[in-house]
C-alpha cells in the first residue's frame, strides 16, 4: 500500500509541476528581445525561459555524471590503507 501512495505523490506532483509550467507559458507569450554574444533575435519570453531552464538542468545533470566518473575513478585508484590491527 506504501508503494502505490509513494506512486500516486509522485504522479500528483509531476501533475501539478505541469500545470504551473504551462501556467507560465501561457502568461508569458510576448516576444523579447534577446542578445548571446554576436547574435541578437526575437523570441517568446516563455521559450527563453524554458530554454534557460533546460540548459540549467542539462548542466546539473552533466555536473553529476562527470562527479560520480570521478569519485568512482579515485575509489578504484586508491591504494588500499592498511588498518592499525594488520601491522
Amino acid at each position: 500500500m506504501a508503494a502505490t501512495f509513494k506512486g500516486n505523490l509522485k504522479l500528483s506532483g509531476f501533475c501539478l509541476l505541469a500545470i504551473l509550467i504551462l501556467v507560465v507559458i501561457l502568461q508569458n507569450t510576448q516576444p523579447v528581445e534577446t542578445k548571446v554574444l554576436l547574435w541578437e533575435f526575437a523570441l517568446p519570453r516563455a521559450l527563453l525561459l524554458l530554454a534557460t531552464v533546460g540548459m540549467g538542468f542539462g548542466g546539473g545533470y552533466l555536473f553529476a555524471v562527470l562527479r560520480r566518473k570521478r569519485k568512482t575513478r579515485v575509489e578504484v585508484t586508491a591504494p588500499e590503507r592498511s588498518s592499525p590491527e594488520t601491522r
